[in-house]
């Protein structure tokens, strides 16, 4: 089977370093986080399972996918091929199979015996709510117009026994769906997953049409079917058989909470907000199931989210610009792409479609294809070089981002963006050249003949 404590006991076997067992007495509010931050400190990101939480009897299991290695040795690739092996196998999807029992029924609680309290009450940072988060929870919703299914990650905030808040954001597929269900008046049903296997997680982040389904693209990632079982509320939502735990229930269409502040991949927290309600019918879960727990803005926040993000904006980028030859997304919310490009306005062209297709899009540079979008002191050199400001900087006011941008002025994400061409004009009057040497002699010089006598 392909869930989380498979994968756990072959990073055992193949990555032994990678896993640290922490069995002294760990306090949930800001220890756990420290410790995963004190070791990315001195520039270590094993997976942590932390086995003696103040307040539960549950195991926390973080940074499952906090290291590129990881994620390789969960898609059975080089950590230089996670990206492109990501791609290829994410566009050939296989449906999940549908299977009559699973290990996260092994308990089913149901009404006045769900309770929230049992899970480990992790609270983050110095600046965070009071209440425990869940971090690492995979929403399932099913669109009742087009009836697919939508898996994506949430923060939810526990608020009592059986209820916690959902951040949602404008632009994003399940606040489409949940948008549908209130002008209905109905609540949305949902089912939110923990504790999985890193397939499922990359696969939950996949970014595509509405019509995707992600399921599909877990298998494809697999190369094999996953098993899914019926949810015991709605057997119209399937969850993952080897999930560790399911919590099943509604987002209320009217009800609304005080949710946040709380601290984001951007390593900042955006105040409190209002959000929809999520109420629990049943939990579900594996006998001493493990509590799979992201911390926010750490290693594994960003690393996880990565393949998914790359393969969307290089489709994206590569649909956009004929030219395109490569990209990196060297920090939150900014990506650097180079082209080969065909004519002097093609870099706003693609500036304007990225930025107005992504609330993730904030700042986009356009470099030319000699020019390693990685390299950032090659493309800062570019911006100095071939940029000039009054006809090659592009600003657009009033654009859908992302509120979780701690300089969006409001709770809507309403946020300017901004794009800069560096790319050399192709129509300058003037005789510039790059500096060259000849390749021939290059090649010829053997670096070795010049090493410093001791």
């Amino acid at each position: 089977m392909t869930d989380l404590r498979t994968f756990i006991e072959l990073v055992r076997t193949k990555r032994k370093a990678d896993v640290v067992d922490v069995e002294r007495p760990v306090s949930p509010k800001y220890e756990t986080a420290a410790i995963v931050t004190k070791l990315e400190e001195r520039g270590r990101s094993p997976m942590l399972l932390f086995r003696n939480v103040e307040g539960s009897e549950q195991t926390v299991v973080t940074n499952v996918c906090g290291s590129m290695g990881r994620l390789a040795l969960a898609l059975g690739c080089s950590v230089g091929e996670v990206a492109s092996t990501f791609s290829s196998r994410a566009q050939v999807p296989v449906a999940p199979r549908v299977v009559e029992a699973g290990a996260c029924q092994q308990v089913v609680r149901r009404g006045a015996d769900v309770d929230l309290g049992i899970l480990p009450p992790l609270v983050y940072h110095l600046d965070d709510a009071e209440q425990p988060y869940l971090t690492a929870s995979i929403v399932l919703a099913r669109d009742p117009q087009t009836g697919k299914t939508n898996l994506s990650y949430h923060r939810m905030m526990v608020a009592g026994r059986d209820r916690t808040g959902i951040l949602m954001e404008r632009g994003k597929h399940l606040h489409g769906i949940f948008e549908k269900y209130a002008a209905r008046g109905e609540d949305m049903p949902v089912a939110v997953i923990i504790g999985v296997h890193p397939l499922v997680s990359l696969g939950a982040l996949y970014s595509g049409a509405a019509d995707v389904e992600e399921y599909d693209v877990i298998g494809g990632l697999m190369q094999q079917p996953l098993d899914v079982v019926p949810c015991v509320t709605n057997p119209d939502l399937y969850v993952p058989a080897g999930a560790e735990l399911v919590l099943e229930g509604v987002v209320t269409h009217d009800a609304r909470m005080h949710e946040g502040p709380f601290g984001e991949f951007t390593g900042y927290g955006t105040g409190s907000t209002q959000t929809p309600v999520f109420e629990v019918a049943a939990m579900t879960h594996r006998d001493e199931f493990l509590f799979q727990d992201i911390i926010s803005g750490q290693m594994e926040h960003l690393v996880l989210s990565m393949p998914g993000i790359e393969h969307r904006t290089r489709t994206m980028a590569a649909s956009i610009a004929p030219g395109f030859v490569n990209l990196a997304l060297p920090a939150p919310l900014t990506t650097v792409i180079a082209i080969d490009k065909a004519d002097d306005d093609e870099p706003r062209r693609l500036i304007e479609a990225m930025l107005r297709a992504d609330i993730y899009a904030k700042h986009v540079i356009v470099v030319d294809a000699d020019v390693e979008p990685g390299d950032l002191r090659a493309v800062m050199a570019a911006m100095a070089l071939q940029t000039q400001a009054d006809r090659q900087v592009h600003v657009f006011a009033d654009e859908q981002g992302t509120p979780l941008d701690p300089s969006c002025p409001g709770e809507d994400g309403r946020s300017a963006k901004m794009g800069i061409d560096a790319t050399r004009s192709l129509s300058s009057t003037r005789s510039v050249t790059r500096n060259r040497l000849p390749q021939d002699l290059l090649d010829s010089i053997d670096v070795k003949e010049f090493k410093a006598k001791r």
